[in-house]
C-alpha cells in the first residue's frame, strides 16, 4: 500500500476513535466562544518587521502591507465536571475548534496561504487524558509561555501540524507520592507539508516533564525532555540528492521504521532498496529536541522561574561537546493580576557551539558541526510551510542563492541572543474601559555568523523590538482594540518600522457551566 493511503486510514481510525469516544460523552454542545479580528499590518518597507510575524503560528505575512481577517467558533470541557477533582469517575468530554484566517497581500508569496486553517481539532477527555486530532495551537518545553523568544524545539513560530495526539495535558500528581511528584506528557503522529523537497513526510513527537514539588510548595523543580523527528516521504527530484543518502527516491517508511524512529534505534537490517548508506550509519529520520530543566520559587508577592533548555540533534549533547549551546531564561512575576510591571522576562541563548567545526564519527569529542535544522535527507529542513518550527532565531534562507536543492533550509543557525520583555496592565480609569489596558514589550539583540559551512563574511549584528497595548472597551457589547509597533535595525533584516492595527470581538456563551 502507498505510505500516503496509510497515512490517510491511519488518520481515519484515529478519527473513528474519537467518535467512539464520544458516544459515552454528554451530547455535542454548541460552542462556548465566537471570535472575530480584523487587522492590518503597515511597514516602512515592503518586509513585515520580526516581532509582528514571529511566534504566531504562521498566520502573519512576511510581506507588508496586508490586511487579515480572523474568525473562530470553540467549545471547551464542561469545568464542573472537572472541578470536582474525581475525574477517573466521568464520563468522556468533548470539545473541539476552529480559527479561519484570509490574508489579503499584493506580495503573496507562494509559501503564504491567502486563506489559512490554523485549527481544526477534535478533542476528547477522560480522566488525566486527553485525545485530540487535527491542527493545534501548541508549544513545547518548559520555556516561559509569552514573552520568550520561543522554546528552541517548538515555538509557535509555524503553522500548527495535523497529528493525532494522546497526552495528559496537565501537571498531574502521581497518587502514592501525595502530590510530591506530578507528571505531564505527549505522544503524536502528524503529517508533513505534502509539497517541498520531500513529499509527504511525516511527524513523530512526543515529551514527558515531571514536576518535584507540590503546587503549595515555596520551590518546585521541573525536568523533562521532548523529541520530534521528521521520517518517511517520497523526494520530489532523486536527481538533486546523491545515491548514498536515498534508495530509490524513497526514504524508509512503515511500522518497522516506525520502531525506529519512535526507539532512536539504528536500523538492524541492511535491505539497500529501502536503505541506504546514511540511514544505516545515522538513523531513519531526522531527530531533534530539547532536555529541560526548571525551577520555580515562590516568594509570596513574587514569584520567580528559571529554565534551561539544551540542545540536541546529534550525538553532540551525549558527549557534552555542545553543552555551551541552549536557552537559559529567568522570568520575574508579580503575583497580582493588575501590576504596572507583572512579568520582567531575560533570556540568552547560544546556538554557535554545535560541538565544534568537525564531524568526525569515531571521535567523540569531534562529533560536532551539528547544523541546526539542517538535514541532509529532510532538506525542507526542520520547518512547516518554509516557517521555522523552532526558535526563529534560526530563520530559513529565502536568498535565491540559499534555497534548497542548491542549498539548505536555514544559512544562520549560529547566533548570540540577548532578550528580555516586560508585561503588565496601566492604571488607567476610563468608563468606556471594561478592564485594565494590558501591554507587552519585548527587546532582542542578536549576532548572526551564518553556518559552519557558510559563515557570513562579517557577523551581522541585528535589534529587533516590539511594543503592544491592548484596550477592552466598553463599545458594541465589548470589543478590544490592540496597536502593536516593531522595529528592525540591523545588518540581518531589512530596516523598518511596522505596525499592527485590530480590533476583536469574543462572544462568551452559558453551554459550560
Amino acid at each position: 500500500m502507498h505510505p500516503c493511503a496509510k497515512s490517510s486510514l491511519l488518520y481515519v481510525f484515529s478519527f473513528l476513535i474519537i467518535v467512539s469516544f464520544t458516544i459515552q460523552a454528554q451530547p455535542i454542545r454548541k460552542p462556548t466562544q465566537y471570535t472575530a479580528e480584523i487587522g492590518t499590518y503597515l511597514s516602512s518597507s515592503t518586509e513585515t518587521p520580526f516581532w509582528l510575524r514571529t511566534n504566531q503560528y504562521g498566520i502573519v505575512s512576511n510581506q507588508s502591507p496586508s490586511a487579515t481577517f480572523r474568525a473562530g467558533l470553540y467549545s471547551d470541557y464542561d469545568t464542573a465536571r472537572h472541578s470536582t477533582g474525581r475525574w477517573r469517575n466521568s464520563k468522556y468530554d468533548l470539545g473541539y475548534g476552529l480559527n479561519v484566517v484570509a490574508n489579503a497581500n499584493q506580495n503573496h508569496l507562494p509559501y503564504e496561504r491567502q486563506v489559512l486553517l490554523p485549527e481544526a481539532y477534535v478533542k476528547v477527555r477522560r480522566g488525566i487524558f486527553e485525545v485530540y486530532i487535527g491542527r493545534r495551537r501548541e508549544k513545547f518545553g518548559l520555556a516561559d509561555s509569552t514573552l520568550s523568544t520561543g522554546s528552541y524545539a517548538w515555538s509557535g513560530n509555524a503553522m500548527p501540524i495535523p497529528k493525532f495526539q494522546i497526552s495528559i495535558p496537565s501537571f498531574t500528581p502521581i497518587g502514592f507520592t501525595k502530590g510530591w511528584l506530578a507528571v505531564q506528557g505527549t505522544f503524536a503522529h502528524g503529517y508533513m507539508d505534502a509539497n517541498g523537497y520531500i513529499k509527504n513526510s511525516m511527524l513523530h513527537q512526543k515529551s514527558l516533564y515531571f514536576r518535584f514539588g507540590r503546587t503549595q510548595d515555596v520551590v518546585r523543580v521541573y525536568g523533562g525532555l521532548n523529541h520530534q523527528a521528521v521520517w518517511g516521504g517520497k523526494i520530489a527530484d532523486p536527481a538533486n540528492i546523491p545515491p548514498s543518502i536515498q534508495a530509490n527516491g524513497k526514504l524508509p517508511s512503515g511500522l518497522m521504521n516506525y520502531f525506529y524512529v519512535v526507539s532512536t534505534l539504528y536500523p538492524k537490517q541492511t535491505d539497500t532498496s529501502q536503505y541506504n548508506y546514511f540511514d544505516l550509519t545515522n538513523r531513519v529520520g531526522n531527530h531533534l529536541g530539547s532536555v529541560d530543566v526548571a525551577i520555580e520559587i515562590d516568594l509570596v508577592r513574587n514569584t520567580l522561574y528559571f529554565y534551561r533548555q539544551s540542545i540536541y540533534e546529534d550525538g553532540s549533547l551525549f558527549y557534552l561537546i555542545n553543552i555551551a549551546d541552549g536557552l537559559n531564561g529567568m522570568r520575574i512575576r508579580r503575583n497580582a493580576p493588575n501590576a504596572i510591571v507583572r512579568d520582567i522576562l531575560f533570556e540568552f541563548l547560544n546556538t554557535t557551539s554545535q560541538g565544534g567545526p568537525e564531524f568526525i564519527i569515531d571521535d567523540p569529542g569531534k562529533r560536532g558541526k551539528d547544523d541546526y535544522f539542517n538535514h541532509q535527507q529532510f532538506r525542507d529542513g526542520w520547518a512547516y510551510r518554509q516557517h521555522t518550527i523552532g526558535t526563529p532565531f534560526i530563520p530559513p534562507a529565502l536568498g535565491p542563492n540559499d534555497q534548497y536543492p542548491s542549498g539548505t533550509f536555514t544559512a544562520n543557525n549560529r547566533v548570540y541572543v540577548f532578550h528580555t520583555g516586560l508585561a503588565g496592565s496601566l492604571p488607567m480609569r476610563w468608563r468606556v474601559l471594561a478592564n485594565p489596558i494590558t501591554y507587552q514589550v519585548k527587546l532582542s539583540y542578536s549576532r548572526n555568523f551564518g553556518t559552519y559551512n557558510q559563515p557570513f563574511e562579517s557577523v551581522r549584528n541585528q535589534f529587533s523590538a516590539y511594543a503592544s497595548v491592548a484596550a477592552p472597551v466598553n463599545v458594541l457589547g465589548g470589543i478590544q482594540l490592540t496597536g502593536s509597533l516593531a522595529v528592525d535595525a540591523g545588518k540581518l533584516y531589512p530596516n523598518s518600522v511596522g505596525t499592527f492595527i485590530s480590533i476583536r470581538k469574543s462572544w462568551q456563551t452559558n453551554e459550560v457551566k
